[in-house]
């Protein structure tokens, strides 16, 4: 999915399965207060569902992302004492749940409830994880436009690993190995395992790995740059040794034994005639943050972003993929450039030096900043940081057009006309009125963003008006650009370029206007009177007052399709 924190907001819920280790046959529910109510519903989206098969009960919760974070920080670090190691998991905890999800998606949710995903307790959450969820509210960790992979882990035993040696697939720079001081002043974990050689044998077939029998002593035969076990050699008295992953073997053993046997692949292996002795120090993969080192950290006076900058170099705290980004600045005579690669996007700074004298002299005035221009090296990057879906080619806010790769723009809207459509925005902008309404401006960017006449549709001002305001549907809106841009070229072509782009910004008022009323009348409604010709109606409310064959009307503008009466512009 794209990811983005306007996308992925604070009002998204995640679906999480409950008892995911072990089935129930039987659930109670209960209500803190008021009356349970129980509905059988194919389209809604309710909070709990409740699935029924023979193998048990499956249940899937709704839960808002800031209540998963709450959640699973009192599943994965409820024995932490420092607040600021606690806001470092809320962080890491949230950007895992939106690089994630939905990591369940074939089974019909997004997490699990167990440590295969993030380990929920909701009957455990406290006040210290509602702070730390709520201080760090919407907060990320971002790398290259995207939310980083934020691995975590309870001890590395002083020696962070990289995140090649857990997963050889992953290339994430600030997954990297180095050595952790913090955990070894801390606590590194020291432990030890002894087990039967039979049981380890038996663990290993149950997991599907059948050890060739006769075999006289266990060894580490290679570690990774972190110290951890990679590879397990079984020695026999004769013949070549039967090599092993470490993980596997560890995995085996937890799964038979439990995880506080072998707690992770920072160990030291001794063979006697009846078991195998592990003696290690870490628990977990040891990939990401070390939870004992940033209790550690937290404790001698470091905030959360230094914990977080620690044991993710190189990423960007934020609430978008802004930050996370490498921007390298250019700066031109006209306009500001922005990009992550300015050779390749330079096409984009050439032509906006180029089209803006251009339209500053056609609509007769310049701007009075210097409009920065963003190009986005991903449609990821661009969403996450505008919060505007893929369709939607540009956004301009402030003095800022952003825009998306160019790659993207070539194969759709083209580059030149999408800069040209943005700065004509800004010029727009800058002169409009207040109270000008949106179709109006809108349509007047249009219109001289592309002089050749598009198809005609016709809205009333207020659909066209909502529309734009509330743009979710995408057909609605696009005609809605459609029928604004027609309204204006007819203003244009009926009035003249000069007087529409003076009623931009001086606000449309009765003296600009004069006249020719036929049967005209007031409505019942003391407030406005509706005046009509065959283009369009003008609602006029309390902003300002002409006189008409003596009678005062009190009027604002906003053009209308609708009924009333007719008059004609004179001038």
């Amino acid at each position: 999915m794209p990811f983005s924190s306007s996308a992925f907001g604070q009002g998204t819920n995640l679906t999480v399965r409950l008892y995911s280790l072990h089935s129930e046959k039987r659930v109670k529910l209960s209500a803190r207060a008021g009356n349970l109510n129980w509905k059988t519903c194919e389209n809604c989206a309710p909070q709990l569902q409740i699935k029924a098969s023979h193998s048990g009960l499956t249940l899937l919760l709704s839960v808002p992302l800031e209540d998963y974070v709450a959640a699973a920080l009192a599943g994965e670090s409820g024995s932490f004492e420092q607040a600021e190691s606690v806001k470092a998991m809320a962080v890491a905890i949230r950007t895992y749940a939106v690089r994630f999800r939905p990591r369940h998606q074939n089974a019909g949710f997004d997490f699990c409830d167990s440590t295969h995903c993030q380990t929920l307790n909701f009957a455990g959450i406290g006040a210290k994880a509602r702070a730390a969820a709520q201080a760090t509210r919407g907060e990320m960790l971002w790398y290259d436009s995207r939310p980083a992979a934020t691995f975590y882990h309870q001890n590395c035993g002083g020696s962070v690993a990289s995140a090649a040696e857990a997963w050889p697939d992953l290339r994430a720079p600030y997954l990297s190995g180095h050595e952790d001081p913090y955990c070894v002043r801390g606590s590194p974990l020291p432990w030890k395992a002894q087990i039967d050689r039979r049981k380890l044998e038996k663990a290993l077939r149950d997991q599907g790995l059948q050890v060739p029998e006769g075999w006289s002593r266990l060894t580490v035969a290679s570690r990774t740059p972190s110290g951890r076990a990679l590879k397990l050699a079984f020695y026999f008295p004769t013949g070549s040794p039967w090599m092993v992953s470490a993980s596997s073997v560890r995995f085996a053993i937890g799964r038979a034994f439990g995880w506080n046997e072998v707690r992770s692949d920072l160990y030291e292996i001794e063979t006697t005639p009846d078991s195998i002795i592990f003696t290690g120090r870490g628990g977990g993969h040891g990939v990401g943050l070390c939870q004992a080192g940033a209790e550690e950290m937290a404790r001698q006076g470091k905030s959360y972003r230094e914990i977080l900058s620690f044991y993710y170099p190189g990423t960007t705290l934020g609430k978008t993929a802004a930050g996370g980004l490498q921007w390298q600045k250019r700066e031109g005579e006209l306009v500001e450039f922005l990009s992550t690669q300015p050779e390749t996007d330079m096409e984009a700074f050439t032509l906006a030096e180029k089209i803006l004298p251009a339209l500053q002299s056609e609509l007769g005035w310049n701007l009075e900043f210097k409009p920065q221009i963003r190009v986005y090296p991903s449609l990821d990057a661009y969403r996450n940081s505008t919060g505007r879906p893929g369709w939607i080619a540009a956004f301009t806010r402030g003095r800022v057009i952003s825009l998306q790769p160019l790659a993207t723009l070539r194969s759709r809207s083209g580059v030149d006309p999408t800069l040209r459509h943005e700065l004509v925005h800004l010029l727009i902008e800058a002169r409009a009125h207040p109270g000008t309404p949106l179709w109006f401006r809108e349509g007047l960017v249009l219109y001289f963003a592309d002089h050749a006449s598009g198809e005609s549709v016709t809205m009333s001002d207020a659909e066209m008006e909502t529309a734009l305001q509330h743009p979710e549907d995408r057909q609605r809106v696009e005609r809605a650009y459609t029928a604004a841009r027609a309204r204006v070229e007819k203003m244009v072509r009926e009035n003249g370029k000069e007087r529409v782009l003076e009623w931009l910004s001086r606000g449309m008022r009765g003296k600009d206007f004069k006249f020719q009323i036929s049967n005209f009348k007031s409505f019942s409604c003391p407030h406005f009177l509706l005046l009509k010709n065959d283009d369009f109606v003008f609602r006029r409310y309390l902003h300002s007052m002409f006189r008409c064959r003596g009678v005062d009307l009190w009027f604002g503008f906003e053009c209308l399709k609708g009924v009333g009466h007719s008059f004609r512009p004179q001038g």
